[in-house]
């Protein structure tokens, strides 16, 4: 999997993964105010080609834009980051550290612990 991406890209590659696919100005059209400038985001999107993030192909003067990297495989990677990153290692620390800050509900950690059980009972 590519890198890491930067704030800017990151913003560029939400556009793209919301659209699916798109011309620059879907893109910049789909991104939050205050929208930044076509040239801006059209540098972007060459730095995520090559970094192996976004692919194109022509149709007739514009390029059109394709994801080549999933949100969903991006996400897990960058949580993986942030945990290793931030909470050594433990996911548990992490999941601490939003009770502490009152960032998740006693009914979204029941989920979680029926999700967890229900994984470990489906593993061999």
């Amino acid at each position: 999997m590519p890198k890491q991406l930067t704030k800017a890209e990151e913003q560029v590659m939400l556009a793209l993964w919301k659209l699916g696919k798109g011309f620059l100005k879907d893109m910049t059209d789909a991104m939050p105010d205050p929208k930044p400038h076509p040239n801006t985001v059209a540098t972007i999107l060459k730095i995520l080609i090559e970094k192996g993030f976004v692919d194109y192909e022509v149709q007739g003067r514009n390029n059109l834009y394709k994801p080549k990297v999933n949100k969903t495989d991006y996400g897990k990677k960058s949580i993986s980051q942030l945990v290793k990153g931030y909470f050594e290692g433990s996911p548990a620390k992490l999941v601490s550290q939003f009770v502490s800050d009152n960032k998740i509900s006693l009914q979204e950690m029941e989920e979680l612990l029926k999700q967890i059980k229900s994984s470990k009972n489906q593993q061999p």
